[in-house]
């Protein structure tokens, strides 16, 4: 699978949790990528991991749009 495919997986995986109204609450980075720790309004948690880069980055993106939100 491409770089960009994976990429793209990835993505889609974290926008439907942003979808469900999921916070990113906690975030493990490691050599393997970035462990998300996500948890609904409701109680619900779930962990997402991510891989690629351009992954990683995109997830660094909706954090700070998250923050902003909160302040």
């Amino acid at each position: 699978m491409s770089e960009y495919v994976q990429f793209k997986l990835e993505k889609q995986k974290l926008d439907d949790f942003v979808a469900q109204k999921f916070k990113i609450v906690g975030v493990k980075e490691d050599l393997e990528g970035a462990w998300l720790d996500l948890e609904h309004p409701g109680g619900e948690t779930a962990n997402l991991h991510l891989t690629t880069a351009n992954a990683r980055k995109y997830y660094v993106s909706l954090l700070l749009k998250q923050g902003q939100t909160q302040a």
